[in-house]
């Protein structure tokens, strides 16, 4: 793998990485299924399937709550489903307000001297408006997020700079697949990862580079 100082093309995801938003938001599907059900084995059974699938978006997690765990009905899931990511947005813009950046993050995106993108699971027009709110976006060159699967944004980017000389850092499966299908290289940032013991193996395997800390890392 190559010095992170040689690369051209900058790609990060949002929760658990740029903001310490992870378990804010397992907190926000918690809520936002209860206000809407009622059996509380089918909601920790949707929780746990949110926790290990992060990276992908709400509208994949809720179409399956719905269709694999629910089992609501096809002519009503549409109604449900609308009012669940309406309700979880609310929450999500209050908490993406709030949450913390995650520690030396600003130095870190500062030092990398390519370009600079977000390639998130969280709806698009909604961080979008939260990087703005917050000063954020000024680290970018683009911010893109749901619903385009994290798989297509990497490769828009791409295209978009005409240059594979890029690396994705991220904190889940989801992040690491989404890089490898690209043909591009991936960092494992461990602190927030809902699924750090799976990703350290499989970092070990693949020989990720895995930072615990942005203020140690050498360019």
């Amino acid at each position: 793998m190559p010095l992170l100082s040689d690369y051209e093309v900058y790609i990060f995801d949002c929760d658990g990485v740029i903001l310490d938003s992870n378990q804010l938001k397992i907190e926000a599907m918690k809520n936002t299924l209860m206000a809407h059900f009622s059996d509380q084995n089918m909601i920790e059974e949707c929780l746990e399937y949110f926790r290990n699938n992060f990276g992908k978006s709400r509208f994949h997690h809720v179409a399956h709550f719905l269709e694999k765990i629910f089992m609501i009905a096809t002519k009503k899931q549409s109604e449900i489903e609308l009012l669940i990511l309406e309700d979880f947005s609310r929450q999500c813009r209050t908490l993406y307000i709030s949450a913390e950046l995650t520690p030396h993050f600003t130095s870190f995106v500062e030092q990398c001297g390519g370009k600079r993108y977000v390639a998130s699971g969280s709806e698009q027009s909604e961080l979008r408006d939260v990087f703005y709110q917050r000063n954020l976006d000024k680290h970018f060159d683009g911010i893109y997020g749901s619903p385009t699967p994290k798989t297509e944004i990497i490769q828009r980017i791409i295209e978009q700079e005409q240059n594979t000389n890029a690396v994705m850092f991220g904190d889940s499966e989801s992040d690491m697949l989404s890089a490898q299908q690209n043909a591009i290289d991936f960092v494992f940032y461990a602190p927030f990862s809902n699924v750090k013991g799976k990703m350290l193996e499989k970092c070990k395997v693949y020989q990720f580079l895995i930072i615990d800390d942005f203020s140690t890392v050498r360019f």
